[in-house]
Parts: C-alpha cells; structure tokens; sequence
C-alpha cells in the first residue's frame, strides 16, 4: 500500500468543515483508490500548523500515480480546493506492514 499524505494550511480557516465534506464527497469517487481519509485539526499544536489533512491510499505506485494525474484530481486541487489555501505540503510513504 502506498499511501499520499496532503496537509493544507488554509486561507480561511472557517472553510475547513465545508472544504472537509466537499474534498471526502469527490475524493471518494477516485478510481484506485482503496482507503481515503479527511480529518480536521485535534489538538491546538495541530490547528496552529495545519486545517485539513487528506490520505489516499493505492495497492501500488503506478496506481497512485495515475490517481494524482487523474482529472478527478486536478478537479479537487484546482476548483475545490484552488485559492482556498496558502500551503499544500505533500509526501508518499510505502506502508509497512
């Protein structure tokens, strides 16, 4: 399993509940994707770093990879997500396991 970590640092942070159910509704419909997962901030330390954080996880790279060149994708970065957010940090991971 390879999974895709986002965290985003938003413009306004008031958006994250709506920005949080608008992002799980379309990521949800990625083909190749076997675990997705949407959370907010738990703890101040968290909240004063990040707003939203999104998991994806594929059976393999080639997968994921095809998943972050998908038009679903580019939807969610450029039309639910664009010009709502001034940070986007991004990592892959192969879990152990």
């Amino acid at each position: 399993m390879i999974e895709r970590i986002m965290l985003f640092k938003l413009s306004d942070p008031s958006e994250r509940d709506a920005l949080a159910t608008a992002a799980h509704a379309l990521l949800s419909q990625l083909p190749d994707v076997e675990e997705l997962s949407v959370g907010l901030p738990a703890d101040p330390a968290s909240e004063k770093s990040w707003d939203l954080s999104v998991v994806l996880g594929c059976a393999s790279a080639v997968l994921l990879d095809q998943v972050l060149t998908s038009a679903l994708f580019e939807s969610f970065l450029e039309q639910t997500m664009g010009g709502r957010y001034v940070v986007l940090k991004a990592w892959s991971f192969a879990r152990v396991g």
